[in-house]
């Protein structure tokens, strides 16, 4: 049986230098932990239970990365063509995605580049034909 989330049930923790709200329950990294807000981060974690307990499944993390990058190629607007840079230049060596930044991401891809402080290394083996795509996009206004 899972079990489900109340705002209440959220400690305040630190992690890498950062003040945060975590399960105590959880090990996981999921949706909803941790969480920057206790309220939000119920629902979110609820919501993942919910689709767990019914036999739906989390997408690996590499599928997750790969949705993202399709993401960054394919949607219109400067918070894309911002991550699509910063993916390439992730690639290139140049960039790292980093907790320390979590202040200076926009709210549309801030999801995004979460999940991506731990696949920082997985970034550098994407195929050159994606990498391509992601200049390309970055390149467009």
């Amino acid at each position: 049986m899972q079990r489900l989330a109340k705002p209440s049930d959220y400690v305040r923790q630190e992690v890498l230098g950062q003040s945060t709200y975590v399960l105590p329950w959880e090990p996981r990294l999921c949706p909803g932990n941790p969480a920057d807000d206790p309220e939000l981060g119920a629902q979110l974690y609820n919501e993942f239970a919910c689709a767990a307990a019914q036999g739906v499944t989390q997408r690996s993390p590499a599928e997750q990365t790969a949705d993202i990058v399709d993401w960054a190629i394919a949607t219109p607007g400067e918070a894309a063509r911002n991550l699509a840079a910063d993916l390439a230049a992730t690639y290139q060596g140049k960039h790292q995605f980093r907790m320390e930044d979590l202040q200076l991401w926009d709210e549309e891809t801030k999801a995004h580049r979460a999940h991506l402080i731990f696949h920082n290394n997985g970034l550098r083996k994407l195929p050159a034909k994606i990498v391509m795509d992601l200049r390309s996009r970055a390149a467009r206004r």
